[in-house]
C-alpha cells in the first residue's frame, strides 16, 4: 500500500479482495491512488458523428496513469484480475462500472497491455469525505478464457507464436495455411 494515501484497514480490505478475485495468485499488487475517484463519462460525438473522449476524461486518465506507472515497470501480459474500492467524498450517484472503466482504460499499456486481458473484476463504492481514494488490487488470473500471452500457441504452418481468435485456429494467417497446404500436397 502507498503509506501516505492508505488509511487504517485498507491493506486488510485489499487482501480480502485479492482472495476473492485471484485466490491462486502467486504475486499481486495493492496500491492506493489518492484523490477523488474519476468516473468515465459517456462518449461524445463530433459534428461528423465520430465518437471521442471528453477532455476531462483524458486528463483524469493521464493523472491515474501517472500514479500506476510508478508501480508497474512492465505491463502484465496474460489474464488479469482487478479489484477496486472507490472511496468517494460525497453521496453522488456514480456507477461502479464507470469508475472501473476509467481505471481499466488508464492502465492500458502500463498495468496490462490492453484491458481486454481483465478476466475478473471487483468494484465497490464507499463514502469517506475526508480521505477520498481508490484501493487498487491487481493479480495474474487463472481463467479458461485465455487472453494476452496466456493465449499464445505456435502456428501449425510456420511455427511462429500467435494469438488465435478462436479455439480451433491453427494457423496465424490465411497465407500460412495455403503455404502449408501446398507443401503437404507436394509431399
Amino acid at each position: 500500500m502507498t503509506p501516505s494515501a492508505a488509511r487504517p484497514g485498507d491493506r486488510e480490505r485489499a487482501e480480502r479482495i485479492l482472495q476473492f478475485i485471484a485466490p491462486d495468485a502467486a504475486q499481486s499488487w495493492g496500491r492506493v491512488i489518492p484523490g477523488v475517484p474519476h468516473s468515465k463519462g459517456r462518449p461524445r460525438f463530433d459534428t461528423d458523428g465520430r465518437a471521442y473522449t471528453a477532455k476531462e476524461d483524458k486528463k483524469a486518465e493521464r493523472t491515474t496513469a501517472q500514479h500506476v506507472r510508478r508501480w508497474f515497470r512492465l505491463p502484465l501480459t496474460g489474464n488479469v484480475a482487478v479489484g477496486c474500492v472507490f472511496f468517494r467524498p460525497n453521496m453522488q450517484q456514480i456507477d461502479t462500472d464507470n469508475l472501473l472503466k476509467h481505471l481499466c482504460d488508464a492502465g492500458n499499456r502500463i498495468v496490462w497491455i490492453d484491458d481486454s486481458q481483465i478476466t475478473a473484476k471487483y468494484g465497490e463504492i464507499q463514502l469517506d469525505a475526508g480521505h477520498p481514494r481508490t484501493i487498487l488490487v491487481v493479480a495474474p488470473h487463472v481463467s479458461t478464457m485465455l487472453r494476452g500471452t496466456d493465449n499464445v500457441r505456435p502456428c501449425t504452418g510456420c511455427g511462429l507464436p500467435f494469438q488465435p481468435s478462436r479455439k480451433t485456429q491453427k494457423f496465424h494467417s490465411v497465407e500460412c495455411f495455403r503455404e502449408h497446404r501446398a507443401r503437404a500436397a507436394v509431399s
